[in-house]
């Protein structure tokens, strides 16, 4: 029924811009991608963590112990659909469709973000949402073909929000500098309604706040994203977290990028620990060409304690899925430690068409002991952009 629903507003918006786009001079406009993924992994001897994996952000379990995971995947066919009523009003939707990523809120298909925009005329303009939106938090994108790997981070896929529903206002104090606030039902992702048993009936908030500065077309960029609130069925444990991260044009062809993130989802129930992390990630990308470069990245999760019931505390920050493709992933699943190195190159073949290629490897120390697992891989990525 709601894929029925989707297709059917698809549609509905396609069948009216004709008319209302002649009447007020704005056409509805069309983008998307197409991704496509396929990869290998294998889990070590010794016992691994559940993030796991280098198709484990929402394409593939780690799989057991000494087991080999390969497939090919549709990651996602997206189409993005956007429309403008005069100077004022804008709206939005992302319709993600996804056969092989578990999606916040569960099914094939996905209402990336779905939003209606006012500018309120107030200083520079201040830019007034509701609906779904990207969280803007975090050093990677929220779209895989946007990568310059294959892989979203371990940081990424475990500890961040990435689509949001509630209210935001922006402001862009100049073309460089840009503020946003948000209030939302929660962070993790789901759209299920607030006040369920996953979730208390008092909104989370949060802010972005970023900085842009270079020439046009390569622009260095630096970001602060904090966010917080009651994150689980309980009004009494609070969780938040903060990431700085950054990318930097050393030249035309070389950008550093860096991360660093601290998260603490704080116990519901009396004599319930706190969970705790403290992450980071740093990658280099180079421009052999105008056509062909290559990554490396390096990433760290430190997971100190898991809290109650399995690293989510009542009050914490509760997965919309395991993975945290789309929502927000609870950590490594147990307590430790896991370093991620990977090295992609990529090569444009048209305009709008990309080919990726990654290898990498995992190295998991779960507190309990038992020795230090780890998880090589190998993965590809066809992606078009439209």
């Amino acid at each position: 029924m709601r894929k029925l629903l989707v297709i059917a507003v698809a549609v509905a918006l396609a069948s009216i811009s004709g008319t209302v786009g002649a009447e007020e001079g704005s056409e509805l406009e069309i983008s998307g991608n197409v991704t496509t993924v396929s990869g290998w992994q294998r889990p070590s001897k010794n016992p691994n963590l559940g993030a796991d994996g280098i198709l484990n952000d929402g394409l593939a379990a780690p799989g057991g112990i000494t087991t080999d995971t390969f497939g090919f995947f549709i990651d996602q066919v997206e189409l993005d659909l956007a429309k403008s009523f005069g100077e004022n009003i804008r709206i939005r939707a992302d319709i993600d469709f996804s056969p092989h990523r578990v999606q916040a809120g569960g099914g094939q298909v996905e209402v990336e973000q779905g939003y209606v925009t006012a500018n309120i005329p107030a200083g520079n303009g201040i830019e007034f949402l509701m609906g779904r939106f990207n969280s803007g938090f975090g050093l990677d994108p929220i779209d895989r073909n946007e990568l310059s790997t294959v892989s979203f981070s371990t940081v990424h896929r475990t500890l961040l929000p990435h689509n949001l529903t509630g209210m935001r206002l922006g402001y862009d104090f100049s073309e460089a500098t840009r503020l946003e606030i948000y209030v939302v039902n929660n962070l993790n992702g789901d759209v299920t309604a607030p006040g369920t048993a996953a979730d208390s009936d008092i909104p989370s908030g949060g802010f972005n706040i970023s900085y842009m500065w270079g020439d046009e077309g390569n622009k260095s960029w630096l970001k602060l994203n904090g966010a917080g609130g009651p994150e689980g069925p309980t009004k009494k444990g609070f969780s938040f977290l903060g990431d700085l991260n950054g990318n930097f044009a050393v030249s035309d062809a070389f950008w550093i990028g860096a991360e660093g993130v601290y998260r603490q989802d704080n116990g519901g129930l009396i004599g319930a620990e706190n969970a705790q992390y403290i992450a980071g990630q740093l990658k280099g990308r180079y421009a052999f060409s105008d056509v062909w470069d290559g990554t490396l990245r390096y990433s760290f999760v430190w997971d100190l304690d898991q809290g109650q019931a399995g690293g989510i505390p009542a009050g914490g920050l509760v997965p919309a899925n395991p993975s945290g493709a789309v929502g927000i992933g609870s950590g490594l699943g147990a307590a430790g430690t896991m370093h991620t190195v990977s090295i992609a190159t990529g090569y444009q073949i048209t305009d709008g068409a990309r080919f990726v290629l990654e290898g990498g490897i995992d190295l998991s120390r779960p507190s309990a002991g038992g020795g230090t697992g780890f998880t090589p891989g190998v993965a590809g990525m066809f992606a078009y952009s439209f």
